[in-house]
């Protein structure tokens, strides 16, 4: 099993290549992005799993349910995310996260075109020549934004109860990856990801 060194000085390992690759494919099964840091808390945690099992003598190989334990630490990883908070967002949170998520989709670094929304609690993103089709007219913009007791998410603008969740940490980080998420979802890389 290769294991991936932590870029920190104590060189500890953190996750192999093998469960990054078991979470990988356990999302890809799922209705929802997750962003890489996501996936690397959750392959941290199945490389953990899988160290202790090797311990009792029980390697990766013998677990027959793998994939199963695969989507079960993706959930685990990503249940801050994506569930209902104990406490609401207040708005000024969620206009701080919206404006640094604007300012990542318009960066060089990502380069697309978007604006805030009417009340400054979304962003809606000009879609691009391999944009996958949607909305009602089959040509919508996108619109993402970050909910007041949830997570990240993205819908084609004219149909908004049509949701893509991104598992995506709710700070200026996040809001980064759910940028790069919402680049390749308008260049066409992930294809058209909404369940049909």
């Amino acid at each position: 099993m290769s294991i991936t060194y932590s870029s920190i000085a104590d060189d500890r390992p953190i996750f192999s290549a093998e469960a990054y690759a078991a979470v990988e494919a356990a999302a890809e099964r799922l209705p929802a992005l997750y962003v890489p840091s996501v996936l690397e808390h959750a392959a941290e945690l199945l490389t953990s799993l899988w160290a202790i099992g090797g311990e009792h003598s029980v390697p990766p190989a013998q677990w027959s349910w793998t994939e199963n334990m695969a989507k079960g630490v993706l959930d685990l990883a990503a249940s801050p995310y994506e569930r209902a908070l104990e406490t609401e967002r207040t708005d000024a949170e969620v206009t701080f996260l919206t404006d640094f998520l604007l300012g990542a989709l318009v960066s060089e670094e990502i380069g697309l075109r978007a604006q805030l929304g009417a009340r400054r609690d979304y962003v809606v993103v000009d879609r691009g020549p391999a944009t996958p089709r949607g909305g009602q007219s089959g040509d919508s913009d996108i619109l993402v934004a970050i909910s007041n007791d949830g997570g990240w998410f993205f819908a084609f603008s004219d149909m908004h109860v049509r949701r893509m969740p991104v598992m995506a940490p709710a700070s200026p980080a996040g809001a980064h990856q759910v940028a790069e998420a919402i680049r390749a979802f308008v260049h066409g890389e992930l294809g058209d990801v909404f369940p049909r």
